[in-house]
């Protein structure tokens, strides 16, 4: 799993972007469908996150998946 931080989410849109530590300086996409054990209401900017990482051919991007709140 890795680990990053919030840097926008949409509640009302249902999505938004997290930034690796361990990136490119590239932020990913999230879903709420990627959301785990939290809700969109908890991604706050500044929120810390673990997740994986899942390539999505449609849009030839990396995304998080699995998204859930750090101890």
């Amino acid at each position: 799993m890795h680990t990053g931080t919030v840097v926008s989410y949409s509640v009302e849109k249902g999505w938004g972007f997290i930034q690796p530590d361990d990136g490119d300086g590239k932020d990913l996409f999230v879903h709420i469908s990627d959301l785990r054990d939290c809700a969109g209401a908890d991604l706050v900017s500044g929120t810390r996150v673990t997740f994986g990482i899942r390539f999505n051919k449609h849009r030839s991007k990396y995304r998080a998946v699995e998204v859930k709140l750090t101890d």
